[in-house]
């Protein structure tokens, strides 16, 4: 814009002095202008606020008097003592700076805390016209954040120093026992072992201050997908428990949850950042839980918490757990780290579009949540999936299988907000080819009836679970993951807390599953006879494992080849998702029934 147009007015100040109290009033520092006898004569608002005083009450008043609450709260008040007294005694007027730390009471909702700031003071001569003695200024700075920062970073440097001296000294050593010493194989390859070890950690530690300086200056590669939160957390929780025997994990992931929108890698170092904070701070052991969920208060979102039984964070340490080079107080000498993990995973999950935070009490553990978003498809998908879901509805065959497989694949697949739209769109769509003549009336019937019960059953879903926990997955190929799926929500629709591994899953899989899951049912899907060597290693293999847990079996071609299920020696099998989930719970029933030994 030309200021120089009358398009627009612009109030100028017209005289210097003008200029200068507008410039005096705006400052975020202090600012006191004192005669030469050190009375004060004007005060700007930041210096009322600093000094905790009106500043029509500091008008007349000497320096010391304005002064007097900083002599109070100072921790070495003799420093400006000797400030103030050698304003009058310099033979060369010349600036004079002093820093001091002051503490206050802060109140917060609770109680009074103390705060404690640090500041800057700088008395400068201001000379007269005349050359007599000259009127002093005084400028005060708030340098807290200055000097935390100060603080945060000396602390960082001596962190660092020794966790790269540490690896780097235990690498150091056990290379010169290898060069000088002639050891026995078993003994060289400990050795071994150890560099290997402490030089894996001494990469962790350089890749941590490489990802945040990346992440700060904004070159991360973000590269967002369609990611399946379940075999994220499944493969996280697989890698770091090899790492510890003291502690056990606990998975709960909500039925039926949609896809989230995230960049897998980065996902996965937010995950393992989390996950091995849990362990490291849970030093005597105990169970790690790990929750997916929908957010509760956001349908779009998808919120992730991880729960242990660790040391905790006091509450006032919890705002600044997530700042760089933070480490909690006690905790900092007795464990290891740099403080920068949750500095990367807040930074992460922020250019992920979701956000993160902690919930802590001492002694009694911390539980870190963070969310993000679903997956969202472009119209041109939805557009698709309606047309898909309305040549299934209108069937001429008049049969209703495919469209509620269909419609429990797009419940799976769609994130709420879209699969409302979908499902609105084919009923409209359906009323539209009816009014045009195209289809009868039976066919309308047919079609939004279908919808009807299919929603019927999605608000039937919000019962309470009846405690029961299922693990379902299949060895054939991935072209029967919908009919596993279609499965799998009928017994969430039931009540069961279910895990689905999807189709193709290998034995050394459900061994994983099953043991951090611990299920009171394993139902296998078969749909290709050509795997029924496959499925029998399976369920021998989770036999020898898991003895007493009950397994079953489901799909059409159990009931293609009479007797396959004693073959298989299961407990069940059916063949509709509905008698599947009658005869698994049918089997539960007869099993807590039976006497026990």
């Amino acid at each position: 814009m030309d200021l120089r147009t009358n398009s627009t007015q612009v109030s100028l100040p017209t005289t210097e002095t003008e200029a200068a109290k507008l410039l005096a009033r705006a400052m975020p520092d202090g600012l006191l202008l004192s005669s030469e006898t050190l009375q004060v004569c004007y005060v700007n608002p930041s210096a009322g606020e600093l000094l905790a005083l009106d500043p029509a009450q500091i008008m007349g008043l000497s320096l010391e008097e304005a002064l007097a609450e900083l002599f109070l709260r100072a921790h070495q008040p003799d420093r400006l003592h000797q400030a103030l007294d050698s304003l009058l005694n310099l033979i060369e007027p010349h600036p004079v700076e002093v820093e001091i730390n002051i503490t206050r009471a802060t109140q917060t909702e609770s109680q009074e805390v103390p705060d404690e700031r640090f500041l800057r003071l700088v008395f400068y001569p201001v000379p007269n016209e005349n050359g007599s003695q000259p009127r002093w200024g005084l400028l005060i700075h708030d340098a807290t954040g200055d000097r935390t920062a100060d603080k945060l970073k000396n602390e960082f440097v001596a962190v660092v120093s020794h966790e790269l001296r540490t690896p780097l000294s235990a690498m150091q050593g056990f290379s010169e026992l290898l060069l000088t010493q002639d050891a026995p194989a078993e003994r060289r390859r400990l050795w071994l072992e150890m560099i290997n070890r402490e030089s894996v950690r001494l990469s962790s530690l350089i890749d941590d201050m490489l990802s945040l300086s990346h992440i700060e200056s904004g070159r991360v590669d973000l590269r967002s997908e369609r990611v399946e939160l379940e075999p994220v957390i499944l493969q996280c929780v697989e890698i770091l428990r090899v790492g510890t025997s003291k502690h056990t994990f606990k998975i709960e992931i909500q039925h039926n949850l949609p896809a989230i929108r995230a960049d897998r890698d980065k996902l996965i170092q937010v995950l393992n950042n989390i996950v091995g904070n849990a362990i490291k701070y849970s030093t005597k052991g105990g169970q790690i839980t790990i929750r997916a969920a929908y957010a509760p208060h956001d349908v779009d979102q998808l919120q992730v918490s991880v729960s242990d039984q660790g040391v905790g964070i006091p509450a006032d340490e919890l705002p600044k757990v997530f700042e760089k080079f933070y480490r909690v107080g006690k905790q900092s000498k007795e464990i290891k780290g740099t403080g920068l993990g949750l500095a990367i995973t807040r930074r992460l999950v922020d250019l992920m579009g979701g956000r993160i935070w902690v919930e802590s009490k001492p002694d009694e553990g911390s539980t870190f949540h963070f969310t993000l978003p679903t997956h969202t498809f472009p119209q041109r998908d939805m557009y698709a999936f309606k047309e898909i879901l309305l040549k299934t509805l209108l069937d001429p065959h008049k049969d209703s299988t495919e469209a509620e497989l269909y419609l429990d694949y797009l419940q799976r697949t769609l994130p709420s907000t879209q699969l409302d739209e979908v499902l609105r769109d084919s009923l409209y769509e359906i009323g539209e080819r009816w009014h045009r003549g195209e289809i009868g009336v039976g066919d309308e019937h047919f079609g939004t009836g279908i919808i009807r019960d299919f929603l019927s059953r999605m608000r039937s879903t919000k019962i309470n679970t009846n405690g029961y926990r299922l693990v379902i997955g299949g060895v054939a190929g991935e072209e029967h993951v919908v009919g596993i799926t279609m499965v799998a929500n009928a017994f969430g629709r039931a009540g069961w807390n279910v895990t689905n591994l999807g189709a193709n899953v290998p034995l050394n899989a459900y061994i994983t599953t099953l043991a951090q899951v611990q299920p009171d049912v394993l139902l296998l899907s078969i749909a290709m006879s050509q795997r029924l060597i496959e499925i029998k290693r399976v369920v021998q293999g989770v036999r020898e494992a898991f003895p007493s847990l009950l397994i079953g079996v489901g799909g059409r071609l159990v009931g293609e080849l009479p007797g396959l299920a004693e073959r298989l020696n299961v407990d069940f099998h059916a063949t509709t998702p509905d008698e599947t989930v009658r005869m698994a719970t049918e089997v539960i029933a007869k099993q807590q029934a039976e006497p026990k030994n």
